[in-house]
């Protein structure tokens, strides 16, 4: 809107000028500041994410006999920390769901997904994991 603004006072200058037969003052124009937006994806992300953890738990709680998927996609994690190695072979890491303080021990399911994918589902687009197909549980720790 500013440079508008300043394109017609310029034009209006110009145009009074000519009509008194001067020329028209040099008008010096600065560009409008650029402003940064950032990206909504983090602070989103923090919001999000529990969201879908909780309807995941909801799920896996409603599972009716089934065995429950949890949800074990790398991306819904923080403070991820290999701990050790499983009977199985799989990687053992000790961790907390983002936006949450419990650290749990457990695996990750895209290490699942190299060996066993038939023990990993896609829930909301994160990927869950079939703990009793590995042969493991995962762990609550405080």
């Amino acid at each position: 809107m500013k440079r508008t603004a300043s394109a017609s006072t310029l034009a209006l200058v110009a145009a009074t000028a000519a009509n008194a037969g001067g020329m028209a003052p040099a008008v010096q124009m600065t560009p409008a500041p650029i402003v940064q937006e950032t990206k909504a994806s983090s602070s989103s992300a923090a919001i999000i994410i529990p969201l879908i953890l909780a309807a995941m738990i909801v799920l896996a709680s409603r599972s009716g006999g089934e065995t429950p998927l949890l949800g074990s996609d790398e991306r819904l994690k923080t403070d991820i920390r290999r701990i050790g190695t499983a009977h199985n072979g799989l990687p053992l890491y000790r961790f907390r769901y983002i936006g949450r303080t419990t650290e749990y021990e457990g695996v990750m399911a895209q290490d699942v997904l190299k060996v066993r994918p038939d023990a990993v589902a896609k829930r909301f687009g994160f990927y869950a994991v079939n703990y009793a197909k590995l042969g493991l549980e995962m762990k609550t720790i405080h």
